[in-house]
């Protein structure tokens, strides 16, 4: 962020160096060494951390107009650039932090009891891939025990034919719409997170990670409590 300062400082110096035009029908200027130094080190400087806010430097500057309004602007776009790039590290910080902690802090005691009982101790075991593993068929068979249907029936194709908006078994909502959208919540939920963690591994280290997956599996477990079996 050192260099974030120093650009906001360089940029203060060529808005002193500001030459007035006397005149409403022309622009006021800037030194022109001053400017298109200063500018090259703000692109130079923000290209790689902050690519976007370096493309809108690019879009401003034009190297044989030193104008002092585009100075104004540019120092603007730096200074966002400060704000964006302090939070992009503190952000970076606080997960390093998360992982960091060992995943004994983490919290499993408001897990729903089936979901406590088949991933706590994977979890504190640091066994994270096991853990999600876990909680996606704890969903899945939750989902088939109130639905009434058969073994053979997993994965994302038991959620559609439980949710289905059309004709569903579980019922949530009375607005399709609504119904629908909980179909492909659960479906997603078994796509994103259980298949792959079947068919490889995925080998997730950060405690933080797992713990935001099982509280999802959890919220689904929540919700299916809300569901009505309309074909028992």
């Amino acid at each position: 962020m050192e260099y974030i300062k120093k650009l906001l400082a360089e940029g203060e110096e060529v808005l002193r160096s500001r030459i007035p035009s006397r005149s409403r029908l022309i622009v006021d200027l800037v030194d022109s060494s001053k400017y298109n130094k200063w500018v090259m080190n703000c692109i130079t400087f923000l290209e790689e951390d902050a690519p976007v806010h370096a493309m809108r430097i690019k879009e401003i500057y034009i190297p044989q107009y030193c104008i002092f309004n585009h100075a104004e602007q540019i120092l603007a776009i730096v200074a966002s650039a400060g704000e964006y790039l302090e939070h992009k590290y503190t952000q970076k910080e606080r997960e390093s932090k998360v992982q960091k902690e060992p995943a004994e802090i983490f919290n499993l005691d408001h897990f729903h009891p089936k979901l406590k009982e088949k991933c706590a101790d994977h979890f504190v075991s640091k066994k994270f891939d096991d853990a999600i593993l876990n909680a996606c068929k704890v969903v899945e068979v939750h989902t088939r025990d109130l639905a009434n249907l058969k073994e053979t029936d997993i994965g994302m194709n038991l959620m559609m034919k439980a949710f289905n908006p059309d004709k569903p078994i579980l019922k949530y909502s009375d607005v399709k719409g609504e119904q629908e959208a909980l179909m492909f919540l659960f479906a997603g939920f078994i796509g994103v997170f259980k298949n792959p963690q079947s068919h490889r591994f995925i080998d997730i280290k950060d405690p933080g990670v797992a713990f935001e997956i099982l509280n999802f599996a959890n919220q689904l477990c929540r919700i299916l409590e809300q569901t009505k079996n309309i074909n028992p």
